[in-house]
Formats: C-alpha cells, sequence, structure tokens
C-alpha cells in the first residue's frame, strides 16, 4: 500500500515536471490540480536551519519527520526524472505538435479549475470578488512587456526570487516571469557557457524565494483556505491565455487551419476535459 502511494506520487512529480517543461504552464498548476499542492508547500516551508542541522548529524529520522520525506522525495524524483526524460520529447511537440499539445493543456487547466471552483461552491460577494480578482491578475501578464534590468549581482538574485516564487502560484511559469524581468536568455546563456557566478547567485536567490514565499502560501492556505483556493483558481483560468493553442505574431487569434486540424484539437480539447474529471474523481 506504502509503495503503490509513492509510486502514484512519483507520477504525480512526473506530471509536475513535464508542465515546468512546457513555457506557460508551471507546476503549480498540476500539483494543485492533481490535489497535492496544499502538501507540497508545507514540505517546502518546513526546510529550515535545522533541516541543515539535521543532515549535517545524518539524523534522518528527525530530517524525515520535519520535511515528510515519505511525500516530497518521489515527487522530486518524479520531476527531476521528467525534466530529463521528456525534454526532448516536448522539445518536438512544441515544435511540431504545438496546437494539439496546448488544446490538452488548456482544456485540462480549464475543466480542473471550474470542477474546482464548483467543489468548494462560491456563496458570497467575497467569493465571486476573490475569482474575479484572480482572473484580472492573471490576463495582466498576458499584457506585461518584457523589462529591461541590468545584469548585476542584485539584478540576478532579485530574477531567481521572483521567478521561483512565481513559479508556486498555479497558472504563473517561471520561464514566463524570466522573460518580463529581461532574463531568460541571460540566463540561459549563463547555463550554457557554465558561468557559474550568475548560476549560483541565481540558485541563492531561488533558494531564498522558495523557502520565503511557501511559508506564506501555506499561511494563507492554513487560515484562508477558501479564499486562497478562489484566488489561485482565478488565476489560472486568467492565464489560461498563454496557452491558448492558436496564435500568430505573438498575439491570440481564433481557431485557424483545415477542418481536420481543428476537429482534433476540439477533440483533444473535450478528451482533456474527460481526464480532468478521472483526476477529480481519484
Amino acid at each position: 500500500m506504502l509503495s503503490n502511494k509513492r509510486s502514484i506520487l512519483f507520477i504525480k512529480g512526473m506530471a509536475m515536471g513535464i508542465s515546468d517543461l512546457i513555457p506557460g504552464i508551471s507546476g503549480g498548476t498540476i500539483a494543485l490540480l492533481l490535489g497535492i499542492y496544499r502538501d507540497f508547500i508545507k514540505s517546502l516551508k518546513s526546510i529550515n536551519y535545522k533541516s541543515i542541522l539535521y543532515l549535517v548529524r545524518f539524523d534522518f529520522k528527525k530530517l524525515n519527520d520535519q520535511l515528510n520525506f515519505s511525500f516530497l522525495i518521489p515527487v522530486f524524483l518524479g520531476i527531476l526524472s521528467s525534466i530529463f526524460i521528456f525534454s526532448s520529447l516536448i522539445s518536438f511537440l512544441l515544435l511540431d505538435y504545438k496546437v494539439p499539445l496546448f488544446s490538452f493543456f488548456f482544456g485540462l487547466i480549464f475543466f480542473s479549475s471550474i470542477r474546482l471552483i464548483s467543489s468548494i461552491k462560491p456563496n458570497s460577494i467575497l467569493d465571486f470578488f476573490t475569482i474575479i480578482l484572480g482572473l484580472v491578475i492573471g490576463l495582466s501578464f498576458f499584457f506585461i512587456s518584457s523589462l529591461s534590468t541590468s545584469n548585476s549581482i542584485f539584478s540576478i538574485f532579485l530574477a531567481g526570487f521572483i521567478a521561483i516564487s512565481a513559479m508556486l502560484l498555479p497558472g504563473i511559469s517561471g520561464s514566463y516571469i524570466l522573460l518580463i524581468l529581461g532574463k531568460y536568455e541571460f540566463m540561459l546563456d549563463s547555463i550554457s557557457s557554465l558561468n557559474w557566478i550568475n548560476i549560483f547567485v541565481f540558485s541563492l536567490g531561488a533558494i531564498v524565494g522558495i523557502l520565503s514565499f511557501s511559508k506564506m502560501i501555506y499561511f494563507l492556505l492554513n487560515n484562508y483556505y477558501r479564499t486562497t483556493l478562489f484566488f489561485l483558481s482565478g488565476l489560472m483560468m486568467g492565464a489560461l491565455n498563454k496557452v491558448w493553442p492558436w496564435e500568430a505574431n505573438n498575439h491570440i487569434v481564433l481557431p485557424q487551419g483545415d477542418i481536420i486540424d481543428v476537429s482534433l484539437s476540439v477533440l483533444i480539447f473535450i478528451f482533456s476535459g474527460i481526464v480532468s474529471y478521472y483526476l477529480k474523481s481519484k
């Protein structure tokens, strides 16, 4: 039974990893849709200086009690496995089959968001206002153009901090945030050229972002559960414009192409709704 549970967590981690490979989709989105978002944030926010002390002392029992290794390790192994196994496949699909791929994820996020909202049952003006607020903020990312920032140590650290914090929020892609900050290509070049100073500073910012932002999200989930989920659901729906299958010159357009291609995309969209229902029932 325990092995089966870890296998399921591993598979869910793989789904998160696949989503992180696709621009416009975050692992946080998939974690929320698969029902592991709260546990994921709880495990991340539990990391502190005591974790380092336990690790240095090889006190894995206390480290496990604090971080819930039985949850965290299968999920992280799944994420890493996906990144290594599916990176080439996702690159191929994005290049040659972007419309069908985005049709699936658009439908999956759309139907799952609707089901999530309906399962919590908004019943007050505040509930609907929170959903609309998330929706508006998610939509606003579409209209933000790339910023011009310096490549100073502080700006690299800040880019890592903001990007990783955004990745923890469903609906927001960390890679898209880097594009907005003007650091996406810069960091790709830093990684490909093995500029260890830039990589270290960026990673340090990301670590600080994870440790601080995860605590804030967990606090909100623990104390304002309904309101937080309504906001996150609205955020996911608002950010759907980033995975709309059809675009021309970086602008959203109506479905285009021959009737067979459009019909296939519609069928994939409907199929994603069935997948969403299956995931929810499980």
